[in-house]
């Protein structure tokens, strides 16, 4: 009887012990649902990924099927019929759902009381709330709803606001929601004053960069801007601009001002890579506070193997710093072999006035004198030019160094004339536009388009700088820098008195920081428009960093007769 008795109990400990699959070994390795798609089953899915390595005990699972039904509520369905059980072969969770029916919005009441009644701005963002009556019931777009207009009640100023009322009242009894806002907004502040939390010389640049006035309606977008724009100064290492919220007072919002100066020399020091100039070096000399006017000094060093580049300005302010100014320069630059056989050398001085357009246009009036000498093949050259000209720019981008979103235009003209101290008569006019935009949050298309012309009798008395070459990293990719060009008679590359070129590619992001890309640049450099358009196309990769995105580019020269390839990198934003 004793040794039953203890085979009885060896064999149950062993059982027990080697069993992989008993109900106390046993965790939950998967799950499935069945009888539900698309939006609803990710729904429901993201509740059960936490049930993943726990013991499917009763309790677990009674817990599983309230986290199913709070998932389809989510969505509007409040009457599921849901089974669930334990698979412990596969060890997998699973559950069946009859969904049963949707639960619709069957209508929306939204009162707004106080002076946000009457405020197109703040009404076109309620009745554009994403909920309308007779959609299916989905409580992320009701709270949505809710965050959206809280969000533009701080945008707008209406900083009393309150929420007498939010309801979502559900009838289960015929399936039907209402959405029930009652708001009373307050009064919309007013901008106040301006205050400056430190003693500074720059208070009347300060004051003049702001585009609101006291006694302006409120925005906070208009907070932003300002801040942004003494950030884009010469005078500060840090800027923090912020509506005094808490001292509000008779309608209106103080604005507080904290800024941190440059010191008396500031340095900084840079570098970046292209196929064109390889390797490059930037130095960067600031003196930001030379008089109590305001003005500065500023002197920039770029070092590359065949390009260098050296430039010293002075600018004074005349009411904004960023749009207002004059600024007189001074520069030197060389090349050398950055195009076969051609050797360049120019010193330039320049004065520009500086200002904005009533649309926000970058005008520049200029007077330049080059002093240049140049090389193309044996022969060498030397001419000076005096050239009065004005250009205009703008340029609007979302995404900051690695832009989403935006455009960008630049306009020139120049002339120079030989009774006017230059060495020929020239008129010179160049437009230059990009574009880019993302779709869907992946698709990103860019386009660009260089147009240049210059009107001259003769080609051989221009500048070398001043003639029209394409191909490289910035144009036409799959050839090399400035190689689409007219030739002479010992096939040198002179430039030419127009340009055409442009750019479509496209971008797809395939990971947080890559894209791919494909694309297709064409264009020409010519006399007289004999030249063929040279087109290149290729594939490449983005790696977006946070000082742009690193861009290598594999392209063919399609046009060209070796059909050969060219591996280009740059670094920077498209615009």
């Amino acid at each position: 009887m004793y040794n039953r008795q203890l085979c009885y109990f060896v064999f149950f400990i062993t059982v027990f012990v080697c069993s992989p699959l008993s109900a106390a070994q046993a965790t939950i390795q998967a799950y499935q649902v069945r009888g539900l798609t698309a939006e609803l089953e990710n729904n429901v899915e993201l509740y059960l990924k936490q049930l993943v390595n726990e013991k499917p005990s009763k309790a677990l699972q009674k817990h599983a099927k309230k986290q199913v039904e709070s998932g389809l509520k989510a969505l509007g369905y409040y009457k599921p019929k849901i089974a669930i059980r334990f698979n412990e072969e596969e060890q997998t969770l699973v559950v069946d759902v009859e969904r049963g029916p949707v639960t619709r919005i069957s209508a929306i009441d939204i009162t707004i009381n106080g002076d946000g009644n009457s405020d197109a701005d703040f009404m076109q963002v309620v009745n554009g709330i994403a909920i309308k009556q007779g959609d299916f019931l989905n409580h992320s777009k009701y709270d949505a709803a809710r965050k959206r207009i809280d969000s533009q009640l701080l945008e707008l100023g209406y900083f009393d606001a309150k929420w007498q009322t939010h309801r979502l009242a559900v009838t289960l009894k015929d399936n039907s929601a209402k959405v029930v806002f009652v708001i009373d907004t307050g009064r919309r502040y007013l901008f106040g004053d301006i205050i400056i939390n430190a003693d500074t010389p720059a208070e009347k640049y300060i004051r003049s960069i702001a585009k609101f006035n006291k006694g302006d309606v409120f925005k906070s977008a208009e907070i932003s801007q300002y801040n942004l724009s003494l950030s884009s100064t010469a005078y500060f290492n840090s800027v923090r601009v912020f509506a005094d919220i808490t001292n509000r007072a008779a309608g209106f919002v103080p604005i507080n001002v904290d800024v941190i100066h440059k010191p008396a020399n500031s340095f900084e020091v840079g570098g970046g890579y292209s196929t064109d100039l390889g390797p490059k070096v930037r130095f960067k000399w600031s003196k930001p506070w030379i008089t109590e006017n305001g003005h500065y000094l500023e002197s920039n060093l770029n070092v590359s193997e065949r390009q260098q580049d050296i430039s010293l300005g002075y600018t004074l302010p005349v009411d904004n710093p960023n749009d207002d100014l004059w600024r007189f320069s001074v520069g030197y630059k060389l090349e050398d072999e950055l195009t076969n056989d051609v050797y360049s050398e120019i010193l330039t001085t320049q004065l520009q006035r500086q200002w904005l357009t009533d649309n926000n246009w970058v005008r520049i009036a200029f007077l330049r004198r080059d002093h240049e000498t140049y090389r193309i093949g044996e022969q060498q050259q030397s001419a000076r030019m005096t050239m009065p000209g004005i250009s205009y720019a703008k340029k609007k981008t979302k995404g900051g160094t690695t832009p989403y979103k935006g455009y960008q235009w630049l306009i020139s003209a120049e002339f120079g004339l030989e009774d006017m101290f230059s060495s020929t008569d020239i008129l010179r006019v160049q437009i230059q536009h990009a574009w880019l935009n993302t779709y869907a949050n992946r698709h990103l298309f860019f386009f660009k388009a260089n147009l240049g012309a210059m009107l001259v009798d003769d080609i051989d008395n221009v500048p070398f700088s001043l003639r029209f070459y394409a191909g490289g990293d910035q144009s036409v990719r799959g050839f090399a820098y400035q190689s689409i060009s007219p030739e002479d008679e010992q096939g040198r590359l002179i430039g030419g008195k127009y340009l055409v070129s442009g750019t479509v590619e496209y971008n797809y992001q395939f990971a947080p920081n890559w894209r791919a890309a494909l694309f297709v640049d064409s264009g020409t450099a010519t006399n007289d428009f004999n030249d063929d358009v040279q087109v290149g196309a290729g594939f490449g990769f983005r790696y977006l960093t946070p000082v742009g995105p690193i861009r290598i580019d594999h392209a063919w020269g399609v046009t060209k007769e070796s059909k050969s390839t060219r591996l280009s990198i740059t670094i920077g934003p498209e615009i």
